[in-house]
């Protein structure tokens, strides 16, 4: 009878375990290929979303303000009336002649039309027109059509003066006239502190054509 030596019981021992330690590290592979799947489609699944990440830009935008249109041939809108604007006079610094800007905004609740320049007045706290030499400068553009709140602009520019020497005009505001039918409006008055001290004086005024835009109006 032959006896087993101890390296062939090993290694018969060996051969029988072979089988079965196979199928565990086949199965363990399976379970770790499958939760490391799960686990990356859990990782896209609670990424930031397409919408979270690209926000429309437009739906934080506010609303557009009104803008004033050029129309070279004019609109079918009527003329606006003095009465459908609401005026401003803004001072600017600066050397030389005096300058402002005057801002009319349409408050009617419907578009209207406008082309040339305001008549525009130098006036006294009662109301009355102080006569002062008025120059129309520049060219007049095409007919502006400003929809409701919309603004034209239009460039002041007057010659200041010794209120006591003769030709020297002296006021507390300025008026406007959009349409040759009606009578003057005061305007507001912005950055103008001699309006509220001894007066506006001007011995001339140069009134600008409306623009579309204040920057139009300043160039």
């Amino acid at each position: 009878m032959t006896r087993n030596s101890p390296r062939s019981l090993a290694l018969r021992t060996f051969m029988a375990l072979t089988p079965a330690l196979l199928v565990t590290g086949v199965a363990v592979a399976l379970v770790g290929g499958t939760r490391a799947t799960e686990a990356a489609a859990d990782a896209v699944s609670t990424g930031p979303s397409a919408s979270a990440v690209s926000a429309d830009p437009a739906a934080s935008a506010g609303p557009a303000e009104p803008a004033a249109s050029a129309v070279p041939d004019g609109g079918s809108s009527p003329a606006c009336l003095t009465d459908d604007l609401a005026g401003t006079v803004t001072g600017r610094s600066g050397s030389g002649a005096r300058q402002a800007v005057l801002s009319l905004t349409n408050t009617s609740g419907h578009a209207c039309e406008i082309r040339g320049w305001a008549d525009v007045a130098l006036v006294t706290p009662p109301g009355e027109v102080v006569h002062v030499p008025t120059l129309k400068i520049g060219s007049a553009g095409p007919a502006i059509v400003l929809a409701p709140d919309a603004t034209a602009w239009s460039v002041l520019q007057w010659d200041v003066c010794e209120a006591a020497r003769t030709g020297c005009g002296v006021g507390v505001g300025l008026q406007y006239i959009a349409d040759p039918d009606s009578t003057g409006i005061a305007a507001d008055l912005a950055e103008l502190p001699e309006a509220d001290r001894s007066g506006i004086t001007m011995k001339a005024l140069r009134v600008g054509p409306y623009q579309s835009t204040r920057a139009a109006a300043l160039a």
